[in-house]
């Protein structure tokens, strides 16, 4: 058994609640609790087994995971006294001290001479070279909603590789498919299991499978245009995801087994995108079939248009909502993110 760790994640405030729920998604997903310590605006902190490199190589919104050794809300130079931090960082090692303000928190703070106070008070314990370039030992001070947080930095999230996957830069493109940072919480706000069976039963290009595959889960996309079908097997091949299924068929009519997650973002409208169907007739006659289709105790992420009470058109249905999030697409569009859990 893995020991209890308090760990911090700096996330990325591309939205005001998915970050947190997607790290406690993906550390659901790898069959771990959680115990949180602390919610602050883009940093969070808890208790879990989980471990840090296997969240990082998962997570989407986030930049990085660090041991989290104290919090303050005043001198932190004095909780850095008696925390275990000199105790745990090895010797003979270098170190970096980097200090980040989140928005506008504590703006009386002097970053650099907080980082040297910091990096004096350790070094007159331990014999340590000061390396801001490659240290072997990061260790970061977040400022945010009036606390300090210290941490020592264990992973860190490769933001720019998830970049290189913009759809932009894909095989097979179009206008609608989300970022992959999105598409990739909505795969951990599912709880996909690696090496587990995740649908998307609406998968255009196949944006959301991709980040699914490369999780580790194994892909199943439907679409009805045989051209995104296309579209998704040139963006899975590419993206060397080799073990995956994708079917020209209607979500309203799957015949498949059960799968472990489904994570999707339907069409928002347009007849053409929804088969001739009103939205509300679309979501009335597929979700009774995703509930059918998902096992039992997993869960569903979808994303519906804000003028659709899903929790209402899902009343009747083994399917019990978990949480919900709102967001901004753009002018004329927003749209709620919502995650069940199937009963």
């Amino acid at each position: 058994m893995r020991k209890m760790n308090r760990l911090t994640f700096l996330l990325s405030g591309e939205h005001p609640t998915l970050p947190t729920s997607e790290v406690k998604g993906a550390i659901e997903a790898e069959n771990f609790d959680y115990e949180v310590i602390e919610e602050l605006d883009q940093v969070l902190t808890l208790k879990t087994e989980a471990d840090p490199m296997i969240l990082s190589r998962r997570l989407g919104m986030c930049h990085w995971i660090g041991e989290h050794f104290c919090s303050a809300q005043t001198d932190i130079i004095d909780s850095l006294a008696s925390s275990d931090l000199v105790d745990f960082l090895p010797q003979s090692k270098s170190i970096a001290v980097r200090v980040r303000r989140i928005k506008n928190y504590l703006p009386e703070v002097d970053n650099q001479e907080l980082a040297r106070e910091i990096a004096d008070r350790i070094l007159e314990d331990f014999n340590y070279e000061i390396d801001l370039e490659t240290p072997d030992n990061e260790i970061a001070v977040l400022l945010t909603e009036g606390k300090y947080v210290l941490a020592l930095i264990l992973a860190r999230i490769d933001r720019a590789e998830i970049e290189e996957r913009s759809p932009p830069k894909r095989a097979a493109v179009h206008p609608t498919t989300l970022q992959p940072n999105f598409a990739r919480a909505l795969v951990n706000l599912a709880r996909t299991p690696r090496e587990g069976t995740f649908l998307d039963p609406f998968c255009g290009v196949g944006g959301i499978l991709l980040e699914a595959g490369l999780m580790g889960a194994e892909p199943l996309g439907v679409d009805m245009d045989s051209k995104q079908i296309e579209g998704a097997r040139e963006n899975l091949e590419e993206a060397g995801i080799g073990k995956f299924e994708l079917r020209q068929e209607d979500a309203r009519e799957l015949e498949i087994g059960e799968v472990d997650a489904i994570a999707t973002d339907p069409p928002y409208g347009r007849q053409a995108s929804t088969g001739g169907l009103e939205l509300k007739e679309l979501y009335e006659s597929t979700m009774p079939v995703l509930a059918d289709v998902l096992k039992s105790g997993r869960y569903l992420c979808i994303s519906p248009p804000l003028e659709l009470d899903l929790e209402e058109i899902t009343i009747d249905l083994s399917l019990d909502p978990v949480e919900r999030h709102q967001q901004r697409v753009h002018k004329s569009l927003s749209r709620n993110i919502y995650v069940f859990r199937r009963s």
